[in-house]
C-alpha cells in the first residue's frame, strides 16, 4: 500500500527588480527567487479537494507584492520577512524553503565619476542565500557561486602521490584558476548578514591574491581559516575551488622555447576541490 511521504511545492525562479531612489541618484537590486511550501497539505495528493493549495500564482505574487516594500540591498533580510510571511498567513504551511540569487549591478563610472542611473553587470560572481523557515525557528546560509578568478604565478604543486597511471608532472610555477562556490552559516538569523558577507568574500580573495599556493587544497584551508577570523558572526564556511587546468603548450616540436608564457585552458575534466572549514 502506498503512502504520501515528504512533500512541498511552490514557485520557482521568480524574478524581479526593485528600484531606489535618493535624490538623482538610483539604486538597483535584482533577484531570482524560489519559495517552496511545506506542511498539511495530504488532501491534494490523496484525493480532489484542492482547498489546502496556497496556488503557486499566489506564491509568485506575494515575492513580487513583498518586494515592492522589503527588497534591499540584504537578500537574506528580504528572504526572511518572505517565509515569515507565509507561516504567519497560512495556518496549514509548517515550513517555507527559500533560495534568493542576485543578479549584481555596479554603478558606471564616465569620465571617473559616477553615473547616477546607469549600470553594468557585475563579474563578481552570483551571491545566492538559502533557508527554511518554520514557527520554531530559522535555519540559514548564505554565499556566492561562479566567481571565477586567475593568479598567473604563485602557484605550485609538487611531491604528490604517484603511481603507475601518474603522468602528471611537478609544477613549480603554475598558473591557478578556480571558480569559487563559497557557502557560510550565521550563528543566528539576527546577525548584519550584508557585514559578514563583505568580510568573507574580502577575507577569501586575500588569501587567493596575497598567499603562495602549494596545493588547492592547501589554498581552500586558508580561504575558509581567514573567513571564520574575519567575520565572527559565521561558524563554518564550506569551499568548492574546481581547478580549472591550464597546461603548459608543447612547442618544443615546433623548435620553440615556451619559457612558461603559453598555456592551454582545458575546461574538462577538471580537478573538484571541497571542504568545510569550521571554527
Amino acid at each position: 500500500m502506498a503512502h504520501l511521504g515528504s512533500n512541498r511545492y511552490g514557485k520557482q525562479h521568480v524574478r524581479v527588480l526593485r528600484k531606489t531612489v535618493e535624490g538623482t541618484k538610483h539604486s538597483v537590486t535584482e533577484v531570482s527567487a524560489d519559495v517552496l511550501v511545506e506542511g498539511t497539505f495530504d488532501k491534494s495528493y490523496l484525493s480532489d479537494d484542492n482547498t489546502q493549495i496556497v496556488a503557486t500564482d499566489t506564491v509568485k505574487n506575494t515575492i513580487i507584492a513583498l518586494a515592492h516594500s522589503h527588497l534591499g540591498p540584504c537578500i537574506e533580510d528580504f528572504g526572511l520577512v518572505l517565509g515569515r510571511h507565509f507561516v504567519s498567513t497560512h495556518g496549514h504551511v509548517d515550513r517555507v524553503h527559500i533560495e534568493i540569487r542576485e543578479k549584481v549591478w555596479e554603478r558606471m563610472e564616465v569620465a571617473g565619476k559616477p553615473a547616477p542611473h546607469s549600470f553594468q553587470a557585475a563579474a563578481s560572481g552570483e551571491p545566492f542565500t538559502r533557508m527554511a523557515v518554520s514557527r520554531i525557528g530559522v535555519e540559514i546560509e548564505s554565499g556566492v557561486r561562479g566567481l571565477h578568478v586567475l593568479n598567473s604565478t604563485n602557484s605550485a604543486f609538487c611531491g604528490f602521490d604517484h603511481s603507475e597511471f601518474t603522468t602528471l608532472e611537478d609544477a613549480t610555477d603554475r598558473i591557478f584558476s578556480t571558480l569559487i562556490q563559497a557557502t557560510w552559516r550565521p550563528m543566528s538569523d539576527d546577525v548584519d548578514f550584508k557585514d559578514a558577507r563583505k568580510r568573507v568574500m574580502d577575507a577569501i580573495l586575500k588569501v587567493f591574491v596575497e598567499n603562495f599556493s602549494p596545493s588547492v587544497q592547501r589554498t581552500l584551508f586558508e580561504m575558509g581559516e581567514a573567513a571564520l577570523s574575519a567575520a565572527p558572526s559565521i561558524s563554518e564556511i564550506e569551499l568548492r575551488l574546481p581547478n580549472k587546468h591550464y597546461f603548459t603548450a608543447k612547442l618544443d616540436g615546433f623548435g620553440i622555447e615556451n619559457d612558461n608564457l603559453t598555456f592551454l585552458p582545458q575546461n574538462e575534466p577538471n580537478g573538484e576541490i571541497e571542504a568545510v572549514v569550521r571554527r
